[in-house]
């Protein structure tokens, strides 16, 4: 990984076959695991020719690889502008990390102060 790059990875293929599955479940960022408010679920996730599609927005990627870790999971780099925004967009979304290093975990959970 880069400095001025990101890797995202989801859980985004069916755990029977490893087959792309056009949802997400999960997804884990710098030894942070982040799950969807809707877990049960999952959500939306589609690739597109200009990147990846969730929560109706699409977030391109710089690359990508099948099967990190397990056939469930699927990793990609982003530019660290476009991958900070994707967290910001999975956090805006009820998204919640439920491991990981105290300072990002008490980042990506805070709530933010009504204005």
């Amino acid at each position: 990984m880069t400095r001025r790059s990101l890797r995202i990875d989801f859980c985004c293929n069916d755990p029977d076959n490893g087959d792309f599955a056009g949802r997400v479940v999960g997804a884990s960022f710098m030894e942070c695991d982040l799950e969807p408010a809707n877990y049960d679920w999952g959500y939306e996730f589609t690739l597109t020719p200009r990147g990846i599609r969730i929560h109706r927005r699409i977030f391109p990627y710089l690359g990508s690889k099948s099967w990190v870790g397990n056939w469930c999971w699927d990793s990609f780099q982003f530019d660290r502008d476009v991958g900070v925004r994707l967290l910001f967009t999975l956090r805006a979304q009820g998204w919640r990390c439920t491991g990981g290093p105290t300072r990002l975990y008490d980042w990506f959970n805070r709530r933010e102060e009504a204005a």
